[in-house]
């Protein structure tokens, strides 16, 4: 007998599942030259951080196979809503942090860590505003700056897209909670 399986809309129709929606996120820095953060409640578009690995390829006679290699977390794109106020300090003190394009003459750039790198924190909520997930972005620091277009014709407020670059990434589960558990076989456990 052929494998059959039901064609209706299964597990997705529960009541009560909650799926995680693209507009229920805030994302905020922190840490900015020691203490500054620019707000979440600018940020008009952002993604979750990607993890790319490898291939390492493995050669031997006629054959070829392909293993895991190593992982790097890809850069995002974050766009601000560019407002004029107080409260965007933090960021452009940190773009100038990072390289200083407010003085032509001089143009310094942060030395240490401190100086340039910052902690991103993205958050995904339900409805409710309960706290689904978390990304904590360590050390991070713009690779791209484009302080956008601007157009006679559109009526669309004026943003600053950054590209982040960051080395490390920690993610947590806030709902429903599940401790993540990666299999990993060690030398002789065979």
């Amino acid at each position: 007998m052929a494998e059959q399986i039901p064609m209706g809309i299964g597990e997705l129709g529960f009541q009560n599942l909650i799926f995680k929606r693209k507009f229920r996120y805030t994302f905020e820095l922190f840490d900015i030259c020691g203490s500054g953060s620019v707000p979440r409640h600018y940020v008009k578009l952002a993604s979750r951080p990607n993890l790319s690995i490898e291939e390492t390829e493995v050669n031997f006679l006629n054959a070829k196979t392909w293993i895991p290699g190593k992982a790097a977390w890809e850069t995002i794109t974050v766009t601000y809503i560019d407002v004029a106020t107080a409260e965007s300090k933090p960021l452009f003190d940190w773009l100038a942090s990072v390289y200083d394009f407010t003085d032509r003459v001089n143009l310094k750039q942060g030395s240490q860590r401190a100086d340039y790198a910052a902690t991103g924190v993205i958050k995904l909520w339900d409805g409710c505003g309960s706290l689904l997930e978390t990304w904590e972005l360590k050390d991070v620091w713009p690779t791209s700056v484009n302080f956008g277009d601007l157009d006679y014709s559109s009526s669309d407020e004026a943003t600053i897209e950054l590209t982040l670059r960051y080395s490390d990434v920690q993610y947590t589960n806030d709902c429903p909670g599940f401790e993540i558990e990666p299999c990993c076989t060690p030398c002789g456990d065979n």
